[in-house]
Formats: structure tokens, C-alpha cells, sequence
């Protein structure tokens, strides 16, 4: 079971994609700050769904990357685009597999909630590199900054993870728009009054309560429940 939701939040256009299909869910949000950052989130969405949920999604990721790539070359109006981007599969082998670039989040929930992807941004970068306490990096100028995008170098470098699939596991992905609009409390309270809730429920109530509480931004949320898996 699977649904997606995005709304404007504080913008005037939505640079956020999804896709929420059977056996692949994924998040891009096209990056503030460069142009055509919608493009970018589109182009590597379309990209990630002609993959398909049996390409690795490392894979998927670069192929994403290569394609903004080579549009940003034909058309100097998008040049310097970039997307984060978040990708969600569930293999035939009953595996789940995850590839990660940028700040947008990736979650799993069973009878707690944990956290599989962690943020490309400079902050993150030097606490990860011990330059900075966790303290600093939160009061960095420049804290928010991406160091990793699909699109912004020529060859892209994603994180994964992996683990196998457990029927009733909710998998959350989600732009940064929605985590930053709500407080770690308040997140970890909506997904845990909303474990009972389909996934469509789930993710309009964390959109909806994201744009209730001032956010800035795109706000983007994807659900994916495991009830079964290929066999």
C-alpha cells in the first residue's frame, strides 16, 4: 500500500516530485537557490521510475544524475540545476533497498521510528568529520548548504542502505519541507498517532500539519507499507 501528497508550503511553485508505486517509492526536491529546480526534480524522477524497482538504486540515482546532467548541456537556462533525492525498493528477492542524495528523509517505522538517511549538507559534513560539535554544526552560517546533489557534479556518489522486508513496515520519504516545518517532537507524535492510518491518511495529515505550522518550503511526504513481497 502506498500514497504521496505535496502542497506549496511557502512557496509560490512546488519544486518537489514523487512517485508512489507498488514496489518503488521516491522524493525529489529540486534545490532553492538554483534555477530550474523543478526540472530537475522531474527529470530525475522520470528518470528513477523508468529504472524501475529492480535496478539498484544507487544505480537509479546515477542515471538520474546523468540525465539532469545532459539536459542542463542542451538548455543554458537550466544550467547549474540540482535535486536531492530519495529512493525507496522493494526487490523480488524480499529485500528492501535505499539509495540517498541530499537532505530530503528517509524513515522506517515499526514499534519505533528510525532514521536511514542522513543529510548531505555542510554542517552535517563537519560534525560526520569531527571539525565541529553537533552544537556548532547546528549554529553553522552555512550549516544548511548541500555538498552532495543529483545534478551537481558530473559523477554522483549516493548512500545507501538495505534490509529485509518485514510485513507491516512503514517506510516514510519526505522533502525536507516537512521536517523542518514540524519539531522532532511533534514529528515523532504525528507518525506515531498515524501508525494505524492508511497510507493516504498518513501522508495528507503530515502535509497538512506541516503547512499548519508555518512551513517555509515544498512540503512532499510518501508513504510505502510492506504487506507482502514478490516472490
Amino acid at each position: 500500500m502506498v500514497a504521496g501528497c505535496s502542497a506549496l508550503g511557502g512557496r509560490d511553485t512546488n519544486q518537489d516530485s514523487w512517485h508512489a508505486g507498488e514496489r518503488l517509492i521516491a522524493v525529489a526536491d529540486g534545490v532553492g537557490g538554483a534555477p530550474a529546480g523543478e526540472v530537475a526534480s522531474r527529470l530525475a524522477m522520470e528518470s528513477v521510475v523508468a529504472a524501475g524497482p529492480d535496478m539498484p538504486p544507487e544505480e537509479a540515482a546515477v542515471r538520474a544524475n546523468a540525465a539532469v546532467r545532459a539536459y542542463a548541456e542542451t538548455d543554458p537556462a537550466t544550467h547549474g540545476m540540482a535535486t536531492t533525492l530519495v529512493i525507496a525498493a522493494l526487490g523480488a528477492d524480499g529485500w528492501v533497498r535505499g539509495a540517498y542524495v541530499g537532505d530530503s528523509v528517509t524513515l522506517v517505522q515499526t514499534d519505533r521510528v528510525e532514521l536511514l538517511s542522513s543529510p548531505h549538507t555542510l554542517g552535517a559534513e563537519l560534525v560526520a568529520a569531527g571539525h565541529l560539535t553537533a552544537e556548532e554544526g547546528a549554529r553553522h552560517p552555512n550549516r544548511n548548504a548541500l555538498v552532495r546533489a543529483v545534478g551537481m557534479e558530473p559523477t554522483l556518489q549516493p548512500d545507501t542502505w538495505s534490509r529485509p522486508a518485514v510485513v507491516g513496515e512503514r517506510y516514510l520519504l519526505c522533502s525536507d519541507g516537512l521536517t523542518d516545518a514540524l519539531d522532532d517532537a511533534d514529528f515523532l507524535a504525528a507518525l506515531t498517532g498515524l501508525r494505524a492510518a492508511d497510507p493516504r491518511q498518513c501522508v495528507e495529515t503530515l502535509v497538512r500539519l506541516a503547512c499548519e505550522a508555518g512551513a517555509r518550503d515544498n512540503v512532499t511526504a510518501v508513504v510505502g507499507d510492506v504487506v507482502a513481497w514478490p516472490t
